[in-house]
């Protein structure tokens, strides 16, 4: 008996994924998503190929490692047009607290800078010694440039047994 393409179905349910630990330790995390896609399937009564897994609750089932995967997970499932998409059960909670977290820092940082006063501005301040060293630098760096520029390069000599090749050849040898 499949809904109508219209009607949606939102449910909230509390899966047992203890299963997965009778499995091989190395492919505990991967059955623990098998599972809660194939419980979902089964009690929304759609497709295992249609049950579409959010990020976080992903990440939760992986996020103790492939060996250690939560036992239980309370998911909300919500079907649409034959497709389940899958969140955890708080996950909009979360993200609404996380939003309040975020803008009660912002206000708090917004009213420190306005009790702040604000920076008064000295005169020409001298150039300590520390200050002067990078622009020395800099002005060595550019004659460093302009000598490597004229001056003539030379490739490598290749070397022989008996030393160079252009020894070799004044001896005679080549």
């Amino acid at each position: 008996m499949m809904a109508d393409a219209k009607d949606k179905l939102e449910r909230v349910y509390t899966v047992n994924l203890s299963k997965a630990y009778t499995y091989l330790r190395t492919r505990r995390a991967n059955r623990t998503v098998k599972l809660l896609r194939e419980y979902l399937a089964r009690h929304f009564k759609v497709a295992i190929e249609n049950v579409k897994l959010s990020a976080a609750t992903n990440s939760l089932l992986w996020r103790d490692s492939i060996q250690k995967p939560p036992r239980r997970i309370k998911v909300k499932g919500v079907r649409e047009n034959g497709i389940l998409q899958v969140s955890l059960a708080d996950e909009v909670e979360i993200a609404q607290k996380v939003k309040t977290r975020q803008d009660a820092k912002k206000a708090d940082k917004e009213k420190r800078q306005k009790a702040r006063p604000a920076p008064v501005k000295k005169a020409e301040e001298k150039k300590t010694p520390a200050e002067k060293k990078p622009e020395a630098k800099a002005e060595q760096k550019k004659q460093m440039k302009e000598e490597s520029k004229t001056a003539v390069h030379r490739p490598a000599e290749k070397k022989t047994m008996s030393g160079t090749i252009a020894q070799a050849q004044k001896k005679g040898d080549m």
